[in-house]
């Protein structure tokens, strides 16, 4: 179920989706290749802004295979989700990779009154999510 309104950047125009799972927000990254370009400025955008409504209190990024995390994609990573992280409010925030990618994005994240958890599986992540 996506979901795009006025003020949020429509995710059908970027690499990058939106779905939601009771009161789990789940921001699909797959065809995004990991540079701080507009994409990622979108989705941080959105996430940001859905992240905070009040029928979403858990969040979760899943990563694609071909995702690639250089240093300074991480910079920003670090900087901007940690923020928007703490921006939504929510109890929380997880990511999911078959790789590595998830636990290097977690391991950059400081967002106080959070939990933070890597997944390699959807299903698993959601359930803790959800739990």
């Amino acid at each position: 179920m996506s979901e795009s309104t006025g003020s949020l950047p429509n995710p059908s125009e970027y690499e990058w989706s939106f779905e939601q799972h009771g009161g789990v927000g789940v921001w699909f990254m797959q065809g995004w290749r990991g540079f701080a370009d507009e994409d990622l400025d979108a989705v941080s955008t959105h996430y940001r802004e859905r992240g905070s409504r009040a029928d979403i209190e858990a969040t979760l990024a899943v990563f694609g295979d071909d995702t690639n995390l250089p240093r300074e994609t991480q910079e920003y990573m670090a900087e901007a989700w940690s923020e928007n992280g703490e921006y939504t409010d929510v109890d929380k925030v997880g990511f999911v990779s078959e790789g590595t990618t998830a636990m290097a994005v977690k391991s950059k994240m400081d967002i106080p009154d959070a939990d933070i958890e890597s997944f390699g599986d959807l299903d698993a992540a959601v359930e803790w999510a959800q739990g």
